[in-house]
């Protein structure tokens, strides 16, 4: 049985997702498209990660205020048997993201590589739920975002590219997936904001004040800039991202894109969508076999001490998954207050465990 801290409240992931659905539609959403962003963030609500129904409030605002259309209706503009150009029309991120991925995943099947890059669209929140629907179709994944420019080139004091989020996938057989998600800088911006409610200084080597001081204060470095992981490593990794969003789908690039707090402002996002079938290369049972393989390899090497295994990447996250799904998933007060005021705003019955 998962313990739960006693302050917050479990609520079973479906209801969830049928609230999250039922607000969107509230608001205009058409029902494909609030049922595919009620899915993206309650996925990433089983994980475990704060990015998922935090951010149903922030679509509410947007759509309101009109820096989010609800129904934006993304239309391809460029299309090749293994390529698309998505245009996003001001959508939420969560809504093209998606539909690039089964565009992807489409063309994949067919010819063994498919991508489609995306503009003119908004935050598809945690990366790592594409390319793990990819690995539901057997295929190998990757999804890459731009953002507003959070940090600087390497060795330099201005900001000109976001923290450029990305996530990879590959099935397995035996196991689960492996999932990377990650950011081409030390810290998320989320990470420095969650730093900062705890009232706890950075590690040292995250961020620069905004007069290129190194800073261990979340509230400079909010004001600053982060710094990419690996130094010069991660700043190329962040700039060829930004070359495969804002570059090559012909959206905004090195340019200073609103922040989704700005509710009015049009975010101006570029996303990236890739899958590859891998029984393109041998069978696909051989592939998973082969997968399996090297992650019993992984499980198999020695933990440095008090370490109680080695894990690979995506495996926690699916096991607390597995958890919350069966038991339901823990709301912080701040997380119950937030879907208890949209209730109260749009008229949407709470769920059964928050009534």
């Amino acid at each position: 049985m998962a313990v739960h801290a006693a302050s917050t409240t479990v609520v079973p992931a479906a209801e969830l997702r049928s609230f999250a659905a039922k607000v969107a539609r509230t608001v205009g959403v058409p029902e494909e498209d609030a049922t595919a962003i009620a899915d993206g963030m309650v996925w990433t609500e089983l994980r475990g990660v704060d990015i998922g129904i935090k951010r149903l409030t922030t679509l509410v605002s947007r759509i309101r205020a009109g820096g989010t259309r609800a129904d934006p209706r993304p239309a391809v503009i460029r299309e090749s048997a293994s390529f698309a150009v998505l245009e996003g029309h001001e959508a939420w991120g969560q809504v093209t993201s998606v539909r690039a991925m089964r565009l992807a995943i489409a063309k994949a099947k067919s010819t063994g590589v498919g991508a489609c890059v995306v503009r003119d669209t908004g935050n598809s929140l945690a990366m790592g739920y594409y390319p793990w629907l990819a690995t539901q179709e057997g295929l190998i994944g990757l999804a890459i975002t731009n953002a507003i420019p959070l940090q600087g080139p390497w060795g330099s004091t201005r900001k000109l590219l976001g923290n450029n989020a990305y996530a990879l996938g590959c099935p397995a057989g035996r196991h689960a997936p492996i999932i990377f998600d990650a950011a081409t800088t030390t810290l998320s911006w989320v990470g420095i904001h969650e730093y900062e409610a705890r009232h706890e200084p950075l590690p040292p080597g995250a961020a620069l004040a905004a007069d290129g001081r190194p800073t261990t204060d979340p509230a400079e470095a909010l004001a600053g800039i982060l710094l990419p992981a690996g130094g010069h490593r991660g700043f190329g990794i962040a700039l060829m991202w930004e070359i495969l969003s804002g570059v090559l789908s012909g959206g905004e690039h090195f340019a200073p894109l609103p922040d989704d707090n700005g509710a009015a402002a049009v975010a101006n996002q570029s996303t990236f969508l890739l899958a590859l079938d891998p029984s393109k290369s041998m069978p696909h049972a051989t592939f998973l076999e082969r997968v399996d393989t090297l992650i019993d390899r992984i499980h198999a090497c020695p933990p440095v001490p008090g370490n109680e295994r080695v894990l690979f990447p995506g495996e926690r996250g699916a096991e607390v998954a597995a958890v919350r799904e069966r038991e339901g998933i823990p709301l912080a007060p701040v997380r119950v207050n937030e879907l208890r005021a949209l209730s109260h705003d749009l008229g949407v019955e709470l769920p059964r465990s928050l009534a």
